[in-house]
């Protein structure tokens, strides 16, 4: 019985320990399936969910660097495929995103900012589309698109942070469950407790750290970045798979034992030791890539972490930017910008050199007889050739000679030392003759070189500029191909910007004056006309015509200056007139003033603001101006013979000297130059050729005004040849309006 009793008890014993263990083990496993459970879903859901967030931050970085290369090449297919196949996978991501348990309310601002983003991309596009491109807008957009895109970064941070909490509060679950297993084993067995615990909590153990490494390893792994970890002496520990393109081209003897270059390791690791928490970050260029490397010292390990990330697409971007910014978008040569930096590199290291300004002097006539697109396309070809003289120079000279593209027509060389800059002229000028002896085209031009010398001549940049431009115009005025800039050359540059300041100061004063040169009718012999002559007495100085008009002319005040010269005239003849003298006043009009929209306009107001009749009016105008810009001016003298004002036509003889040509214009009279009258007496053939203006001129029925007359021999040569009006020292010189009306007859 007691044996049968404890067979019995030891069966059902071990029926219950059976039962129980099964329990146990039943438990074991539910707990078990539910630590599984819990560990898949942070791999599946929690991790997925993360990449996923990593993801729209790397979109819109993409993004951002895709508009900046569109604004640098203003390709559009970068904006309408790249930059839309980019924005349509972030809109898609962020519903995954929002989708997988995302914080809704962050999802929904990147959303927005995104949105926002794209409007501003949109306006983007239609700016660079447009024919005229708004580059400073295009700028503030660019800035508003990377601004939004920084908003946006801590949003993905507070979603990061909330996959984290979630990761966290799994692990508490795992271990929670982990501890009631251990428990259970406990209960089970007593005995045995010690070894269940013992191995309970290693169990335990084992599987936090399985499901913990599991989770680490997969984001390196996954990682699209090159990640690396070195020991302290730069042997390999550790490489992602993103890095294995990189090993061969880092590391020396990569079959045996990978060991980072010594160079490397001083330059740009060591720094990363004294980085504290911070990170040392370089740009390397590794297999014609470029990478953002940052390195971190883990000091705990005795390990250096590197992270790459490759920022080819936009150091490309950049380089193109950069080189926009720098040279010619034709010819590629560097352009003033470029002069400018290069330039004060040179004057802050205080070094000697010359500047050699290269004018294509005839650009002007080309455009005028080629068009401009045409006179541009020459240009940029002397440019070419003007580049390959230049690099050939400064090879065979072993010396810096660099050539930049500054203007339309104009090239500027910097030759160093300057003691060169003589030998660069002589050579290229000859290269050129040689190389352009044949037309581009049919278009025939020549160059001109100002050459201007830093220290001895120019002190920076501006002076350096406005000397080689001074001395290219002093070769030009000069008929020459070379001018060397000297102090010569600036005295007469600040005496003409003297005199265009105080000029235009004179006449907005009033401190200018008409002076007047009356014309003697020879058939009558009496006075009853005259020629206004402008003069300027500055602070008591006389300063000549002949040196202020032509600075007037080439600055522009001669529009300024003509005006009031009108109404200077004006107003005197209205003054004889109402005194009873009906004395004609000989107005000279210039070229720029004759061809203005509304000349005729303005002498038709003044002929009836002052109420002048219209015959004591005689508007002087140039033989050049009238020939050169033929049926224009044959309209405008029509309108001014139709107002009843004297027209004639000064200086003849010196121009195209076609009395037939002339027969076209309705003008009443032709004034010989005084460079035929003045040597009339003394040289036989001077003498023919007044004598054939006056036959020819009587024929087509003008009057004919000879200036300049001084002798009595030249008076009596003209009354013989039929000349019907002088004007000359011999009559009276230039004098004020209350002497010259003394001569007047009645």
């Amino acid at each position: 019985m007691n044996e049968t009793h404890l067979a019995t008890k030891t069966r059902r014993t071990y029926i219950v320990i059976t039962l129980l263990g099964s329990l146990l083990a039943l438990s074991v496993y539910v707990l078990a399936q539910s630590v599984q459970e819990t560990a898949m879903r942070f791999m599946s859901h929690d991790l997925a969910l993360y990449s996923e967030t990593q993801q729209v931050g790397r979109l819109l970085s993409e993004q951002e660097r895709i508009l900046y290369e569109y604004y640098a090449t203003t390709e559009p297919a970068l904006y309408t495929d790249n930059y839309m196949h980019n924005f349509h996978q972030l809109t898609s991501l962020l519903t995954t995103v929002s989708n997988d348990g995302g914080d809704s309310h962050a999802i929904g601002m990147v959303n927005a900012y995104l949105l926002s983003a794209y409007d501003t991309a949109k306006a983007l596009d239609e700016n660079l589309a447009a024919d005229f491109t708004d580059w400073d807008l295009a700028r503030e957009q660019l800035a508003e698109i990377s601004e939004l895109r920084r908003a946006s970064l801590p949003l993905l941070t507070e979603i990061e942070a909330e996959i984290n909490a979630s990761v966290a509060q799994g692990y508490d679950n795992i271990r929670d469950l982990l501890s009631v297993t251990v428990w259970l084993v406990i209960v089970f067995s007593v005995g045995v407790g010690g070894m269940s615990i013992y191995l309970g909590r290693h169990a335990a153990r084992f599987i936090l750290l399985s499901s913990e490494n599991e989770k680490l390893a997969l984001f390196p792994k996954r990682n699209p970045n090159p990640v690396i970890r070195l020991d302290a002496k730069g042997h390999l520990l550790y490489a992602n798979p993103a890095a294995t393109p990189l090993l061969g081209e880092l590391f020396e003897n990569h079959e045996a034992e990978a060991t980072l270059p010594a160079n490397w390791l001083n330059n740009y690791l060591k720094s990363a030791k004294y980085a504290g928490d911070a990170c040392s970050q370089h740009t390397r260029t590794i297999a014609h890539r470029h990478y953002l490397m940052q390195s971190h010292w883990i000091a705990d390990h005795q390990t250096f972490d590197l992270h790459l990330r490759d920022i080819t697409e936009r150091q490309e971007a950049e380089d193109a930017l950069a080189f926009q910014a720098y040279h010619h978008p034709v010819t590629n040569i560097g352009n003033r910008t470029f002069l400018e930096k290069v330039v004060n590199d040179h004057l802050q290291q205080q070094r000697g050199f010359a500047a050699i300004m290269i004018d294509v002097t005839d650009f002007k006539v080309l455009s005028e007889n080629y068009g401009l697109a045409d006179a541009l396309l020459c240009v940029y070809q002397v440019g070419e050739v003007l580049q390959a003289r230049t690099t050939a120079l400064a090879n065979n000279l072993s010396n810096t000679i660099q050539l930049f593209h500054i203007a339309d027509a104009c090239f500027m060389l910097i030759v160093a030392p300057d003691t060169l800059a003589t030998k660069c002229i002589d050579h290229l000028a000859k290269q050129f003759t040689q190389a352009l002896h044949t037309p581009i085209g049919d278009m025939r031009f020549h160059l001109t070189f100002g050459c201007t010398v830093y220290p001895a001549q120019s002190a920076d940049y501006a002076s350096i500029m406005l000397h080689s431009n001074i001395a290219v115009e002093s070769a030009i005025s000069a008929s020459k191909q070379v001018h060397y800039f000297s102090n010569d050359d600036g005295d007469r540059h600040q005496r003409r910007l003297m005199i265009t300041q105080r000029l235009e100061k004179a006449i907005d004063a009033g401190a200018l004056t008409l002076y007047f040169q009356p014309k003697q009718h020879l058939a009558e012999g009496q006075v009853k006309s005259c020629e206004s002559l402008l003069r300027w007495f500055d602070d008591g100085t006389f300063i000549s015509p002949a040196e202020f008009i032509p600075i007037a002319e080439r600055s522009g005040l001669i529009l300024p200056l003509g005006e009031w010269v009108l109404d200077q005239a004006f107003d005197q003849v209205r003054r004889w007139h109402q005194q009873g003298k009906g004395i004609q006043i000989a107005i000279n009009i210039s070229p720029r003033q004759f061809m203005q929209p509304d000349f005729v306009q303005g002498i038709a107001r003044r002929l009836d603001s002052y109420g002048v009749p219209p015959s004591l009016i005689e508007l002087e105008l140039t033989e050049t101006s009238v020939m050169e810009t033929g049926a224009a001016a044959r309209q405008v003298l029509v309108a001014l013979r139709e107002l009843g004002v004297s027209l004639s036509i000064d200086d003849f003889g010196t121009g195209y000297s076609s009395l037939a040509y002339l027969s076209g214009f309705p003008v009443d009279k032709i004034k010989i130059d005084r460079s035929f009258v003045q040597y009339m007496d003394e040289q036989p053939e001077q003498q023919a050729i007044v004598l054939t203006i006056c036959q020819l001129a009587k024929n087509l029925g003008l009057s004919v005004i000879a200036e300049g007359v001084e002798t009595e021999a030249q008076r009596e040569l003209l009354a013989s040849f039929g000349c019907d009006y002088i004007q000359g020292y011999w009559l009276a010189k230039p004098m004020p309006a209350n002497e010259v009306e003394q001569l007047f007859v009645g």
